[in-house]
C-alpha cells in the first residue's frame, strides 16, 4: 500500500501538535488539536489517504493510537529516547516535533516501539495501580511509625502490617495516629479488590502460573512480569531482556577505552523495582540456588545493594528462559548456548 499522507503527532497533557506531509516531504496541513478522539478523528478524515500516523510513546498515547486507527490509518508508536538520538536538533518545538515525526515516517526511519494488546494494556494498569497503593501504604506506615517514636510509643516491629495489633498504639490524644491507622484501612480495603483481580489474572494465564514455579515468585510478581514481558519472542537475547528491565550497567566505549557505569536509564523502571523486591523473596525461598549464590557472592565484594541487582538480574534472566521454553523452572537448566542467543518462538 502506498501512503498518500504521513502525518506527526506531537502529544502533551493539553494539545496535541499535528503535521501532515506528503510523499515529498512537502507539508500539507499543521495544527495544534485537543486532545480528545474527536478532534484527531477529524483531522485525519480531511487529509487523501491512504494515511500512516507515527506518535512517541508517552503516558497518555493509547487513546490517540485508537481515535487514529479507528479512522483506518496505520499507526506507528515509536520510542521516544531513539527518535532523539535520531532527529536531534537545535530548535526544538511541538510543531517542528510533529514536523520531524512526520518525514522520519516518510523515510522509513521510525524507531519503532511495541504496541501491547489492549488486554496486555489492562494487565498493565492493574499492576501499576496494586504497585501505586504498595507504595502510597508504606508511606502512610512510616509516617506512623515516625510519630509512635516523636511521642515516644513503644511499639512491635512490624505492628503496622497486622490490623489486630493496631488498637494498641491508637490514641485519641493523638489524631495523627487515628488518621494514619484509618488512612492503612482505606488502602487495604483497596488492595484486596485489586489483589482478587490479580490472582483471577493468574489463574487466567499459563505463562504467569509458569513463572510461578520459581521459588519464591509469587502471583503478583508472575503476572507483573507476564504483563511486560510477553510475548517474550520480540526480545532479540536474553540481554535485551535485561536492559529491558534495567538491571545492566551502562557502557562508554571509544577505541581501547571501555568504562562500565551505573545501571541504564532508559528502561521499565517499575519491572526493575518488582525484580529487585521479588529477588529478595526468591533468595529466601530457592535455599542456595542460582539467584542466591549470584546475590551472595556479589554481596560480599561490592555491598547489599549491589548484590541485590546482581540477583535481580539472574532472576529475569531465569525468567525469560522460563517464558522462552513454555516449561516450568527447572534449577539446573542452562539459560542460553550463547549470551547473544536470540529468543524464538519454540
Amino acid at each position: 500500500m502506498e501512503i498518500s499522507t504521513y502525518v506527526g503527532f506531537d502529544v502533551s497533557k493539553s494539545s496535541v501538535a499535528a503535521t501532515a506531509v506528503d510523499p515529498l516531504g512537502h507539508r500539507r496541513r499543521q495544527e495544534r488539536l485537543g486532545t480528545s478522539d474527536e478532534e484527531i478523528r477529524r483531522f485525519l478524515e480531511d487529509l487523501p489517504g491512504p494515511i500512516q500516523v507515527v506518535l512517541e510513546a508517552c503516558n497518555v498515547w493509547e487513546h490517540i493510537y485508537d481515535a487514529a486507527a479507528a479512522t483506518g490509518a496505520q499507526v506507528l508508536l515509536a520510542n521516544p529516547f531513539q527518535t532523539k538520538l535520531v532527529s536531534k536538533t537545535t530548535l526544538k518545538t511541538d510543531r517542528v516535533d510533529s514536523e520531524k515525526l512526520a518525514k522520519l515516517a516518510r523515510l522509513q526511519a521510525i524507531p519503532e516501539a511495541y504496541v501491547p494488546t489492549p488486554e496486555q494494556r489492562a494487565l498493565r494498569k492493574l499492576v501499576r495501580e496494586r504497585v501505586f497503593y504498595t507504595r502510597l501504604w508504606t508511606g502512610v506506615a512510616n509516617h506512623v511509625y515516625a510519630v509512635l517514636l516523636q511521642k515516644g510509643i513503644s511499639f512491635r516491629p512490624g505492628l503496622l502490617q497486622r490490623r489486630t495489633l493496631r488498637h494498641s498504639v491508637a490514641d485519641p490524644r493523638f489524631p495523627e495516629i487515628e488518621r494514619g491507622l484509618q488512612e492503612l484501612t482505606s488502602i487495604e480495603e483497596i488492595t484486596h479488590s485489586l489483589d482478587r483481580a490479580i490472582r483471577d489474572a493468574y489463574e487466567a494465564s499459563t505463562e504467569a502460573q509458569l513463572l510461578a514455579t520459581i521459588p519464591g515468585v509469587g502471583k503478583f510478581t508472575s503476572v507483573a512480569l507476564v504483563a511486560f514481558l510477553c510475548p517474550i519472542e520480540r526480545f532479540s537475547s536474553l540481554d535485551a531482556v535485561v536492559k529491558y528491565c534495567g538491571l545492566c550497567p551502562s557502557v562508554h566505549q571509544s577505541a581501547t577505552t571501555s568504562y562500565n557505569g551505573p545501571l541504564v536509564w532508559d528502561a521499565n523502571h517499575l519491572l526493575k523495582w518488582v525484580l529487585v523486591e521479588a529477588q529478595w523473596n526468591v533468595r529466601r525461598h530457592e535455599g542456595k540456588g542460582d539467584v542466591y549464590r549470584v546475590g551472595h557472592r556479589v554481596a560480599r565484594r561490592k555491598g547489599m545493594g549491589t548484590g541485590a541487582v546482581a540477583a535481580a538480574r539472574k532472576l529475569v534472566r531465569i525468567t525469560a528462559s522460563v517464558l522462552r521454553r513454555r516449561s516450568p523452572y527447572q534449577p539446573h537448566a542452562p539459560e542460553s548456548s550463547s549470551r547473544q542467543r536470540p529468543i524464538a518462538a519454540s
